[in-house]
């Protein structure tokens, strides 16, 4: 299973740093751009078979998890 994680808040460079389970890290300029990243690379990971969550923490510090077409995972 791959897992992607997104925080709320930006590194202290001021950008999103993405964690990949199986691809170390990538940094994006804006959340948005984070999301988006992780959303296409969870989409490929799962047409080439591969199980994926995001994470993502919320204003409140909690971390909801998603899968690879950004639904809700209870």
């Amino acid at each position: 299973m791959i897992i992607i994680d997104i925080p709320y808040a930006p590194s202290r460079h001021g950008e999103w740093s993405v964690s990949v389970s199986n691809d170390g890290h990538s940094e994006f300029k804006s959340r948005m751009d984070a999301l988006r990243f992780a959303i296409s690379a969870a989409l490929r990971a799962q047409q080439r078979g591969n199980d994926t969550l995001i994470t993502v923490e919320g204003v409140d510090g909690q971390w909801r998890m998603f899968d690879h077409l950004a639904k809700g995972v209870v």
